[in-house]
């Protein structure tokens, strides 16, 4: 088998001669027999009966002549068609050499590298650049077979192998699989493998052609931009936390004030001779209780603004939403704004990191309350639905603000893009990045009755009874 599964064999030394060329040598053949017996016999036949020689002679002489041109017109063609045939394979000579040049170009001018190998796993081509990828030479890389091929990172062989077992199998995308790779001087990159089967001019399966690409950098780039975003989003929950800081401090201060009334009591018994011991229990559960209470507000709070890295988990998509919602029920009571649920009852959990989730909701309610501020207040409702959809669940966050004009509709998710006096223009960017990091989708639409419905959907993983 040749070492470049791309070029077709040619065995130069031979020209074959097609079609009718062996005719010509059977036409001569049956003529010169024919004439050379016609002549002994009429020798034959002159001299047993005695006749004149010279007659004879002319005869021959004839013979011969027209024998000899026969045999002159049959070189001709003989050479015309050896010509031909010449002709043609140096015009097919031509044309390989030419479609190898073409090829050695095309591999010179593209950045990744390409391997075939058999079936059966023996590498039977690499491309220039594949040898450059890996440090590798032609010599050192042709003949190897897999798994055993010296450019696979040791550290990841069965984890390599089994991707590319499941590749064969046709269970990943044509998209390709990432792999890691060693280079001979020991450093190691991650790349991208594209394969596809290699069929020959019979038809038949014969390998697998693979398309390899150094994304090490990409890979890089796309992980620093993956840090950037976390960041942007702490960034975005400190600000939400700054605005929603006056509304906290108020939910605080009931259980603060509480706690400090509580203990006033208590200390006023405790100075008094008359302590009634039942009635101090009862009191320290009080205070006990709105204690906690404050803490659980605290919790909350620390819980939206801290930065962690994504905590994806099962999760009951209407209790998220509750909770966001519940951080907003001061802000909201304050526009004179309220919330309308509608939440469809046992819906498929949904596997996701709540925070970020609450993060995205806070951000279109609190969009949501804002938009509604020039509206009489009696209008100032926010309906949240849920519901099923095809593999997963969507939310509907419905207000009945100013809406949004088509001019600024493009621009909505994009970064830096704010319509409000103060706004930083992160938060419905960020909001789409959350969602897609969830394979999800946020959209919106105008609503009907006035304002804006914005709808996020994801993918759900299991029933679940409310």
């Amino acid at each position: 088998m040749s070492d470049d599964p791309v070029a077709p064999s040619l065995d130069k030394n031979r020209i074959s001669l097609t079609g009718s060329g062996w005719r010509p040598y059977l036409w001569l053949a049956v003529l010169v027999v024919v004439s050379f017996g016609s002549t002994a016999l009429a020798a034959y036949t002159v001299t047993s009966r005695g006749m004149i020689w010279f007659p004879v002679t002319v005869l021959a002489v004839g013979e011969v002549a027209i024998i000899v041109f026969i045999i002159v017109l049959g070189m001709r063609r003989i050479h015309r068609e050896m010509q031909q045939e010449l002709e043609k394979h140096v015009t097919a000579g031509a044309a390989l050499r030419q479609s190898d040049t073409f090829r050695q170009a095309i591999e010179a001018s593209i950045s990744g590298g390409l391997r075939a190998r058999t079936n059966e796993g023996r590498i039977t081509y690499v491309s220039p650049a594949f040898c450059r990828m890996t440090g590798f030479s032609r010599e050192e890389l042709l003949g190897t077979c897999f798994p055993s091929v010296p450019y696979w990172n040791p550290l990841q062989l069965e984890s390599n192998l089994e991707k590319f077992n499941r590749a064969m199998n046709g269970e990943i995308s044509s998209n390709g699989l990432e792999v890691s790779m060693q280079r001979k001087n020991g450093e190691t990159f991650d790349a991208l493998v594209i394969e596809s089967p290699f069929i020959d001019a019979a038809g038949q399966h014969i390998g697998w052609l693979g398309a390899v690409v150094d994304i090490t950098e990409q890979k890089r780039i796309r992980e620093q931009n993956q840090r950037q975003y976390e960041r942007l989003q702490a960034t975005a929950r400190l600000i939400t936390m700054g605005e929603m800081a006056s509304t906290m401090a108020h939910e605080l201060n009931q259980p603060l004030a509480a706690i400090s009334s509580y203990v006033t009591g208590c200390l006023n018994q405790l100075e008094s001779d008359h302590v009634n011991i039942p009635e101090l229990k009862e009191v320290q559960d009080k205070i006990a209780r709105q204690a906690r209470r404050a803490a659980g507000i605290i919790g909350r709070v620390h819980a939206f603004v801290r930065r962690a890295e994504p905590n994806f988990a099962p999760n009951n998509f209407n209790f998220i939403i509750r909770e966001a919602a519940s951080l907003l029920e001061i802000s909201t009571a304050k526009h004179e704004a309220r919330i309308n649920y509608e939440l469809q009852r046992n819906l498929p959990l949904v596997n996701v990191d709540s925070q970020m989730i609450e993060q995205v909701i806070i951000n279109l309610l609190r969009n949501g309350i804002d938009a509604m501020a020039g509206i009489p207040p009696e209008k100032r409702v926010i309906t949240i639905s849920t519901y099923l959809v095809n593999n997963g669940v969507s939310l509907s966050i419905a207000d009945q603000g100013c809406g949004i004009p088509p001019e600024i509709a493009s621009h909505l998710f994009e970064p830096f893009f704010t319509t409000k006096e103060k706004g930083m223009g992160m938060g419905l960017n960020i909001c789409r990045t959350i969602i897609e990091l969830h394979h999800g989708q946020l959209a919106f639409e105008p609503n009907p009755v006035g304002g804006t419905i914005f709808t996020l959907t994801l993918r759900a993983i299991s029933l679940n009874e409310e």
